[in-house]
């Protein structure tokens, strides 16, 4: 279903994330549509790395205002496996911020602490703002 993205290429990923990558800002865009399963979780975070690896990306604006709260066993699989899974992969630690509506910025606490680089915004401008903080101390990056 992924393809070699083309400039502001979308990816729908079934009918529940949509993928973009934005090469004017360096970074990924996935939008999830609707509340989803723990396999559709998987599923779409394995989407989101595939789509990382075409375009060597390792920041990514995850848009989680549409979808359900991750149960806790989702939770750990993302921040202990998934994320540590990604950094290998993409030869480096990733930036993921969240944009979350409040009542599941306030339900899920702050991020796990870990090798990567995890926050999670109510807004979206200071979530690319941290992104483009982001972009430009990774070694080797110039921020667009």
């Amino acid at each position: 279903m992924t393809t070699v993205p083309s400039s502001n290429h979308l990816q729908p990923e079934a009918d529940f994330l949509e993928l973009r990558y934005r090469p004017d800002v360096q970074y990924l865009v996935a939008r999830w549509h609707r509340p989803v399963s723990g396999a559709e979780l998987r599923q779409g975070y394995f989407a989101i790395l595939r789509l990382a690896r075409e375009v060597n990306c390792t920041c990514w604006k995850i848009d989680l205002r549409s979808r359900n709260a991750p149960d806790e066993a989702d939770r750990r699989w993302v921040a202990a496996d998934f994320l540590a899974r990604a950094a290998q992969r993409l030869d480096g630690p990733v930036c993921l911020g969240y944009l979350l509506t409040p009542s599941l910025l306030a339900q899920l606490g702050p991020p796990t602490p870990g090798p990567n680089r995890v926050a999670f915004f109510s807004e979206e401008g200071p979530l690319t703002d941290w992104l483009m903080q982001c972009q430009s101390s990774q070694p080797g990056r110039v921020a667009a």
